[in-house]
């Protein structure tokens, strides 16, 4: 049968001849892997539309529940051309992919990840302090899946100072347009609120290749 479906493209590996797999966070499936015939052509009509950090209308033919889908066309609605133009920008956006795709069941849809997955992509486009963007979605991403870093530290002893918290907890409930003019700043360090988040997230996941690769090149 064939399926129309919105989705986020998270992630992309190379497979058999021209084809490749995504991962992708769709609207209707949760997060699902899909093969993408021939999108390893340069001149292939799919391969746009099944690039990482990219918002697609995906046509997906399966021929039973157990199959793997394969994706027979598809339509670009967000490219998020302002995040890929611009390398640290986009470094951040594969972060969000790469945390998204291991804090998701495979096949478990959740309205509220996927609008915060595609609303994060947007803000790193515009957002003046980019990495509070990803602190902020990190947080969320980690409450919406059981992992509530916020409750951890109300139960746990740490070395965080107490304004710190109240820093992290406000912007986890900021408004993202707000982000920016958050006050806070004069008091608190993005990067080590940061690394608070990120130490959080390494409890429960392997480090991300992404956030190895920025401590490496210094970003």
């Amino acid at each position: 049968m064939y399926y129309n479906i919105k989705a986020l493209i998270l992630n992309t590996e190379l497979s058999k001849e021209a084809d490749k797999v995504i991962t992708a966070y769709s609207s209707k499936w949760g997060k699902i892997y899909a093969v993408v015939p021939g999108a390893k052509k340069i001149v292939a009509k799919l391969s746009a539309a099944t690039e990482p950090i990219t918002e697609s209308e995906l046509i997906v033919y399966q021929s039973s529940q157990y199959a793997r889908p394969t994706v027979t066309g598809a339509k670009i609605l967000n490219y998020n051309s302002d995040v890929k133009q611009d390398f640290y920008r986009n470094m951040l956006a594969f972060y969000v992919s790469e945390i998204s795709d291991k804090f998701a069941p495979l096949h478990l849809p959740n309205p509220k990840k996927y609008n915060l997955i595609a609303r994060t992509w947007n803000l790193l486009g515009t957002s003046k302090i980019p990495l509070r963007v990803l602190t902020a979605f990190s947080l969320r991403l980690l409450k919406l899946s059981g992992y509530n870093m916020l409750d951890y530290l109300r139960r746990s002893y740490t070395n965080i100072r107490k304004e710190d918290i109240l820093y992290l907890k406000k912007i986890s409930n900021c408004n993202g347009d707000l982000l920016d003019s958050m006050q806070e700043l004069e008091t608190s360090d993005d990067k080590i609120m940061w690394n608070y988040v990120e130490s959080y997230i390494s409890t429960y996941i392997h480090r991300p290749c992404v956030g190895t690769f920025l401590k490496q090149i210094n970003l």
